[in-house]
């Protein structure tokens, strides 16, 4: 890691990685609170946290393209 030339990204992207673990990880509990109370919100929240984990899928690709030294930062 030391050589890679993303290694800012990857610091950055592996922060992001745990925080949005943790948000997904709250929306879902978020969801079931709303069981029994609020169908539409229930179901909001459920996609909300599909979308950080859809988000999250996409970031350790990334991560792992950085690690593995591929893909420039630079050049998106």
């Amino acid at each position: 890691m030391r050589n890679n030339p993303c290694k800012t990204e990857l610091k950055v992207a592996r922060s992001q990685r745990n925080r949005l673990r943790t948000i997904a990880k709250n929306l879902a509990e978020m969801s079931c609170e709303w069981d029994g109370l609020s169908g539409w919100l229930e179901t909001e929240s459920e996609r909300l946290a599909e979308q950080v984990e859809q988000h999250l899928v996409a970031l350790e690709e990334q991560i792992r393209e950085w690690a593995d030294g591929m893909g420039d930062p630079k050049d998106e």
